[in-house]
């Protein structure tokens, strides 16, 4: 798998941009330098070398074959950095609100007769939009800053522009319905992780995936358990079978069982099959939560190996287990009720205690470009990059074969 190079102490980000259906439209990217010294203040030459990222190849590897989005801030417009961006595979943000006869405004021109599309700050003033309402993509608006009325009168206002009108800071999914509601576009927050109701009882077809998937995560199962647990799963036997004798697993022989797969492909190999599996399975719930749970599983396996003693499964399965709650529409404690795990992953799952508890803060600060979060016992931010750099090429390598 080859991974994107990046030759600075730059973090780089993804945040989902969910369409109606709560499939994943474009992905916002999101950076930030953090200096030798601890500082954040970029140079042109820091800037420079940013950009150069924002390629065809390391797109391909950060967004897939969704759009990018990706955010100017004054200096890289005045710089011209933008032009170094494919215009077919981005859209270019600005968000700092601004005057019609500014010079930014004068800047946003010439990127929008170079054919880019641009994203802009909802709370721009109507004759700034108007300025550039044959190229403006997407308005992003953040929902927090509104009361109920407010919010409805200002989407309101929004429409006489003829855009795509993106709900910002949707965290709860109260949120999402009255944006639903409010007929947004698209759909921008952390509402994925949080309970879409409060279910009384867990449906017993999620309880038995879940501890399905609990028990292969035991970090001293050996082959043969493995295999037993495969095989009393029909449609997870099918699944793993049907990929592991399709091209995209490069196997070099035809696997005739369970057993066989688990054998020829080895543990860790099997371990991942299964989770990716077992996880798209669940309905209702979108796609991007099972690939955040096997991006978090992979970032925080890869951080365990770091320190010394420590069970990179027991690591990894904290990233993994760590969307239950979401899962199943229920609290946390309530999920891992049911479920044999050790004492101190539970810990690291519902009070974040621990140097797995550690790991699993560290990714999910990570995943939500909280910098002043992303800390792991003194490891450089560059690393703590790599590893999660790292965890999304493995996840989407593992579930553009698994899944598509």
């Amino acid at each position: 798998m080859k991974l994107l190079m990046i030759e600075n102490n730059c973090l780089l980000s993804r945040q989902p941009i969910y369409g109606p259906a709560m499939e994943v439209s474009a992905y916002e990217l999101r950076t930030n330098y953090v200096a030798d010294d601890g500082g954040a203040d970029v140079s042109n030459d820091q800037l420079r070398t940013i950009f150069k990222m924002f390629t065809d190849e390391g797109l391909d590897l950060v967004v897939g074959e969704r759009q990018g989005l990706v955010t100017l801030n004054a200096e890289a417009l005045a710089e011209g950095l933008w032009k170094t961006i494919p215009k077919s595979r981005v859209m270019l943000g600005y968000f700092q609100t601004f005057d019609p006869s500014d010079e930014v405004a004068d800047q946003l021109s010439k990127i929008a007769a170079e054919g880019y599309l641009l994203a802009l700050s909802g709370d721009l003033s109507p004759e700034c939009l108007a300025k550039f309402k044959r190229n403006v993509r997407l308005v992003m608006l953040d929902v927090s800053t509104f009361m109920p009325e407010e919010l409805r009168k200002r989407v309101t206002e929004l429409r006489e522009f003829n855009t795509n009108i993106t709900a910002v800071k949707v965290d709860t999914y109260d949120d999402l319905e009255y944006c639903k509601e409010l007929e947004f576009d698209f759909f921008q927050g952390h509402f994925l992780f949080r309970q879409a109701t409060q279910a009384n009882t867990i449906p017993i077809n999620r309880l038995n995936m879940v501890r399905l998937l609990s028990k292969l995560q035991d970090s001293k199962i050996q082959i043969p358990e493995v295999e037993q647990l495969v095989s009393q799963d029909v449609s997870l036997t099918y699944k793993i079978l049907q990929y592991a004798n399709s091209a995209g697993a490069g196997l070099s022989r035809k696997v005739n069982s369970a057993g066989h797969a688990v054998r020829l492909v080895g543990l860790d190999t099997i371990r991942a099959w299964s989770s990716a599996l077992l996880l798209s399975a669940v309905d209702n719930k979108p796609r991007e939560l099972m690939t955040s749970a096997l991006i978090r599983s992979r970032m925080c396996g890869l951080l365990g190996e770091s320190l010394k003693g420590a069970e990179k499964e027991s690591f990894a399965s904290a990233g993994l287990l760590s969307v239950l709650d979401a899962m199943l529409d229920c609290p946390m404690e309530k999920a891992l009720a049911e479920l044999p795990l050790a004492d101190d992953l539970k810990a690291a799952l519902i009070h974040r205690a621990g140097q797995m508890g550690q790991a699993l803060r560290c990714t999910i600060a990570y995943e939500h470009a909280d910098w002043d979060e992303v800390q792991f016992y003194g490891m450089a931010p560059a690393a703590i990059r790599d590893k999660y750099m790292s965890a999304l090429v493995w996840a989407r390598h593992l579930t553009g074969g698994l899944l598509n």
